[in-house]
């Protein structure tokens, strides 16, 4: 956070990095939900147990993984959306 003359504010750069920290941090969430949601489908692995993981535990998992990536992705849109209105209000 910058303090100007009494004025509260942030470093648009330092903003800049944060935001894509966390667009990095959202495509790593997907790919590695992607990349386990193949693997699990494709295990060989038959049973109950199996099919509990199949059906229930693994979409429970990959849904809150999926929630995870959408709401990082919300906060880069803020931290953007702030980093913008300081340069607005820079200028």
């Amino acid at each position: 956070m910058c303090v100007v003359a009494g004025m509260l504010g942030n470093n648009p750069a330092d903003m800049a990095d944060l935001a894509n920290k966390l667009a990095q941090a959202v495509d790593q969430i997907n790919q590695i939900t992607s990349t386990l949601d193949s693997k699990a489908h494709g295990v060989q692995w038959e049973g109950p147990d199996a099919n509990r993981f199949k059906s229930s535990d693994w979409p429970s998992h990959k849904s809150a993984l999926s929630r995870v990536a959408q709401e990082l992705d919300q906060v880069k849109n803020t931290v953007n959306r702030q980093r913008q209105e300081q340069i607005s209000a820079s200028q």
